[in-house]
This record gives structure tokens, sequence and C-alpha cells, in this order.
């Protein structure tokens, strides 16, 4: 679901790997990979991953995630290199984008909804040990007490207002009477948002990956070889990756919008073999999760925009958000029962 077009071509990336890296290139083919544009690319000396990134991106956080995944590769997490320029510089810039390469690790990547099952339990004992190595580092926070504090449910609902009279305009879109509904499920939803924030109290943060889940990982026959794509990595409520990254991994959750309860405590229990969690954070996480997805509006605001260059799936995954919500409250006490049911 690359959010924006490829500003390069075949031609573009062999002249800019032959003048920054000294690369020469045979071959460039397209991967549909995340929101970034991703390539994997041949050359003489081999295979490399190309990365264009958004148009905006940080250096700052291209920079961190450079020096983040040479601290974890150094410390046994299965991380993917960057490649420096021939100035030394671990990315270079063209036409306002950010491009960098990296270590091509060979081994199966998944799609948004086909991470095997069978690796469920790595991908959890991975994540716990991502935790374990980084509890000591600092990284900028998200979902803290600013951010708690400056939600307003007015706000919220306000800007939902504002997206349905937009999606009333397009009445020849098919999608408008579905966007409608579940617009307005968000404006209800905004009202009630609050009551879960109290959740937050006492969790524990750590830094983390920020985006983990089954397309963040390459896998080969020996389980993971690689977790891939630290762009997103901050101090975050341990919880809510827990719990996002088994939805957005479980081929039934991602299929059926349901939660095999069983399946989720597998998977929390693998990864409390690595990083340990309390009591608050296992009744919680339900509810961290429901809060986040309650907050953001991602999918329906790209889709009503029109800028990106996958609507249709965003607008899916907004759809799928917006259902897991509905799942989540009406489900949230019996699955933080369960899981207290694990200490």
């Amino acid at each position: 679901m690359a959010l924006e077009q490829s500003v390069l071509t075949a031609d573009i990336i062999r002249t800019l790997l032959g003048e920054y890296y000294g690369l020469q290139v045979r071959s460039a083919e397209r991967l549909p990979l995340g929101s970034a544009n991703c390539y994997r690319v041949q050359t003489e000396s081999g295979t490399v991953f190309l990365k264009e990134f958004q148009s905006g991106f940080s250096r700052e956080n291209l920079l961190r995630e450079a020096e983040l995944v040479c601290h974890l590769k150094e410390n046994g997490i299965p991380t993917a290199q960057f490649l420096h320029t021939q100035d030394g510089e671990p990315y270079l810039t063209y036409e306002g984008h950010l491009i960098c390469l990296q270590e091509y690790v060979e081994g199966e990547a998944s799609g948004y909804e086909s991470f095997p099952p069978e690796h469920l339990t790595a991908l959890a004992r991975m994540l716990g040990r991502l935790h374990r190595v980084l509890k000591d580092d600092s990284l900028p926070v998200d979902m803290g007490a600013e951010w708690l504090a400056a939600y307003s449910a007015e706000g919220a609902a306000a800007h939902y207002d504002r997206m349905m009279r937009l999606a009333g305009e397009r009445a020849d879109d098919p999608n408008t009477l579905q966007l409608l509904s579940e617009l307005q499920y968000k404006k209800e939803l905004a009202y009630r948002c609050g009551d879960y924030a109290k959740y937050f109290d006492g969790i524990t943060y750590c830094a983390t990956h920020g985006d983990y889940q089954g397309c963040q990982v390459i896998c080969g026959a020996d389980g993971i070889r690689a977790v891939i794509d630290f762009s997103s990595a901050r101090t975050l409520p341990a919880v809510w990756e827990v719990m996002r990254s088994f939805v957005q991994s479980s081929v039934r959750c991602r299929r059926d919008c349901t939660i095999d309860w069983s399946e989720l405590c597998q998977y929390v229990s693998a990864y409390m073999e690595e990083f340990s969690l309390s009591e608050q954070d296992l009744a919680a996480m339900p509810y961290v999760y429901l809060y986040q997805l309650a907050r953001s509006k991602y999918g329906f605001a790209q889709y009503l925009s029109g800028e990106s260059e996958d609507r249709e799936a965003l607008l899916r995954f907004a759809l799928w958000r917006t259902e897991m919500c509905r799942y989540l409250e009406e489900h949230g006490e019996e699955i933080s029962r369960r899981l207290l049911e694990l200490r």
C-alpha cells in the first residue's frame, strides 16, 4: 500500500546507484511492500534492497534507524544492515525523497494477510527479544502523557463530520454509503474513547519497532531470518505492540476480524518467555490497542484525499480497523480476563 507514486524508474535507479554507490545495476524489480516504494535490485556485486521513502520523511529518523539496526545486529537480533554511499552516508536524496540501500535477506516475505500461522510463536518470541535488547534504549516517546492529554472528543467528532461531508459529495463513488456508515460509527466512538485512556496508567513503556507484524520479518525454513523496517521505532506501550502485531499477523484476524483467544494467549505467552508483562499490562492490552485504533483516521483520510497510489487497499484497511474496534468494544473484558490467567 504505497502512499505515494514512485519518482524512480529502472534507468534512474541505475544512474543513482552508479553515482552514489559505485554499483553497476543489472535489473530493478518493484516489490509490493509497505507504505514506501521498495525495489529488489540486482547488481554485479549481488542483490540489494532499495527503499524510497515518502516525501517529507525525516532524515533524523532514517539516521536513527541505521544506528538502531546496527545495534540490534550486535546484540543478536537479525536485521538488514544499511549500505553506505561512497561519501559514507546511509542514504541519498533524489527529487525530495530519501533513498537507502540495505542488505537483501533471502527468504519468504509475507503480504499483509498471508503470514504463515506456524511462525506466529516465533514472531512473538522475536518481539520479546527486541524489547529485552532495547529496554534501556532511549527513543522518542509516542502515546505518552502529552498524546493522551491532547485528545478532544469534540475535535475528533468535528473531523469525522468534515470527512462525512466530503464523502457525501461523491454520489458516484460506490463506497460512499459504507463510508458514511463507518465514519458515523467512528464519530460516536470518539465520545466513548476517553473512557479507555485510564488503561494507560502504570503500564510498561519500552523502545520498540513501532510497526511490528508478519510483513516486517523475513522467514526461512530455519525461522525468522531478519526483522526489517525500523523507520517507525519509538518508545511505546509494550502491550500495544504485542496486541497490534498479533491481530495484524493472524490470518483469522485479518480475514474475519475476530480473535481466536487461544491463539492470542499462545502468542502472548511466547512473548513473555522473553519479556515480562505485569498484571496491569495484561488487563490493559485490548483497551490500549482499542484506544489507539479509535483515535486513528488512517485509511479514511487517504482515500478521501485521493492522493494515495492504492486508495482501495487503504480503504479496506480502514474498514477492517473499524470492525476491529467494534469487536474489541464487545469482547475486551473477556480478552483481559483470559490474558490475566497467563500470570
